[in-house]
């Protein structure tokens, strides 16, 4: 903790900080634009961190559905200032890294005859939408390195990526909720139903203060760093959800760094309409599956 004045914090120092560096009132902002495009938002709750298994804060767990489609969203909101942007360094996307996974998930089928093999049958299978028909195109630009970039009272370079980082730990723990979610979708009351279902991890920052600057696949910086609304980061992260007895494996592919426009964006494009769903469903990517 950096060393602090000994004066008394007073009403002007804290509207400063309530002006100018709140997360919360970000978090705010973001939450209303959510919820004014219908999107189902739960807003400050606690999970237990699957890692230490101690009570943690997420910022806001978000959920659309439109018919048999929907999608999960964990989102940590970070108002990050403008002398301390962040910098992702981007490669071109590899054929093993162009996928995102969904879920197809229904009440197995069984008489009375089949109750026993049943209860072993997992509601859902994943399936991994590659390529063309992926939300994350091979050869597009990938984040691998992320850092915020700020000068030091010297006038130096100054560097950090634990903020960053944190926010980033606390949506890949928040999002195990969510996925534990989607094994349940649907229930019994909705036997005969296929639920489509899909979860992505965002972390959002205020705008202008995210940028991108590109590599090739030879370590070869091949642009400068351009001010971007959206960067998706590879992380490949598995998680499981059921039971002991019939569980499924979902693989999350990237997390999305964000500013505040580049969420708006990505609600507007994927979440607001059936054609937009049918992006993160695409009816090609699911015609080889088969119902659970």
């Amino acid at each position: 903790m950096a060393k602090l004045k000994s004066d008394p914090i007073n009403s002007s120092d804290l509207l400063e900080y309530l002006n100018s560096y709140s997360d919360f009132s970000f978090e705010l902002a973001v939450l209303k634009m959510l919820r004014e495009r219908e999107i189902e938002c739960e807003h400050g709750g606690h999970y237990e961190d699957p890692v230490t298994n101690k009570s943690r804060e997420y910022d806001i767990r978000a959920t659309k559905t439109i018919k048999q489609f929907r999608v999960r969203l964990a989102i940590e909101c970070k108002n990050i200032r403008e002398n301390f942007p962040i910098l992702i360094s981007c490669v071109p996307r590899h054929e093993q890294e162009s996928y995102h996974q969904i879920a197809l998930v229904s009440e197995p089928k069984s008489d009375s005859t089949m109750i026993a093999l049943s209860i072993h049958q997992s509601r859902a299978k994943t399936l991994s939408i590659r390529g063309e028909y992926s939300l994350y195109k091979e050869q597009q630009s990938v984040g691998k390195s992320t850092v915020q970039v700020g000068r030091a009272p010297d006038n130096g370079i100054s560097t950090n990526d634990s903020e960053l980082y944190e926010k980033w730990g606390q949506c890949l723990s928040s999002i195990k909720d969510l996925v534990d979610r989607v094994y349940w979708d649907g229930g019994r009351k909705d036997a005969e139903k296929l639920y489509l279902s899909a979860v992505f991890p965002f972390v959002v920052v205020p705008n202008g203060r995210l940028w991108a600057v590109a590599y090739d696949e030879n370590g070869t910086r091949i642009s400068d760093p351009t001010p971007t609304d959206r960067c998706s980061c590879f992380i490949d992260k598995d998680y499981e959800m059921g039971t002991k007895l019939a569980s499924a494996h979902m693989w999350l592919s990237h997390v999305e760094i964000v500013t505040y426009d580049g969420m708006r964006s990505f609600v507007d494009q994927f979440l607001t309409t059936e054609e937009g769903m049918s992006q993160v469903f695409p009816a090609k990517g699911i015609a080889i599956a088969v119902k659970p």
